[in-house]
C-alpha cells in the first residue's frame, strides 16, 4: 500500500460533550450513540461531526487499558452530569488523511500516515481524532473516516 494523501489544516477551538471509555476500541460506537441520545434528551445543540479520541496504541497496550473518548462538538457549555462531561479543546494544527475501508484495516492507514509525518519532521502533540462522516460528505463509499493527528514541526 502506498502512502496516504496528507493535508495540513487548522482544527478550530471547540467545546465538546464527551464520554470516556476504557477497553476495546471497537466499542466506541456504542458510547457515541449513548452520548448522542443524552445530548438530544437535554436539548444540547450539536455544531459539527462527532469524533473519537484514541489515546493508546492498540498494538502495544493491553485491550483492557485502552483509553478513548466519544466527543460531540456543542454550541455552548452545559452542566456535566455523571459520565457526561464537557471540555474545551484548543485550536491546533493537524495533519489529516482519510481511511477508505473497515475499521479493522486502520493499521494499513495509520502506519504509513504516522511514519510519513515522523519522516517529514513532525511530532504528534495529542491523540488522533477520528471523525465519522456520512458517505455523501466525503469521497464516496468506504471513505467515511477522516483521521486528524495534532502535530507540530520538530
Amino acid at each position: 500500500m502506498g502512502s496516504p494523501e496528507v493535508k495540513f489544516t487548522a482544527a478550530d477551538k471547540m467545546t465538546v460533550a464527551y464520554l470516556e471509555m476504557r477497553g476495546d476500541y471497537s466499542r466506541i460506537g456504542d458510547e457515541m450513540k449513548r452520548l448522542k441520545t443524552w445530548i438530544d434528551s437535554k436539548g444540547i445543540e450539536q455544531t459539527s461531526y462527532p469524533f473519537c479520541l484514541f489515546y493508546d496504541d492498540p498494538t502495544s497496550t493491553p485491550e483492557q487499558d485502552l483509553r478513548s473518548e466519544a466527543c460531540i462538538p456543542v454550541v455552548a457549555p452545559f452542566e456535566p452530569e455523571g459520565d457526561y462531561k464537557l471540555k474545551v479543546m484548543e485550536g491546533v494544527q493537524v495533519a489529516e488523511t482519510r481511511h477508505g475501508g473497515p475499521a479493522e484495516d486502520f493499521p494499513e492507514t495509520y502506519g504509513p500516515f504516522l511514519e510519513g509525518l515522523l519522516k517529514d519532521g513532525y511530532q504528534a502533540v495529542g491523540p488522533p481524532r477520528e471523525y465519522f462522516m456520512s458517505v455523501s460528505d466525503v469521497k464516496g463509499p468506504g471513505s467515511g473516516f477522516l483521521i486528524q493527528q495534532p502535530v507540530t514541526k520538530k
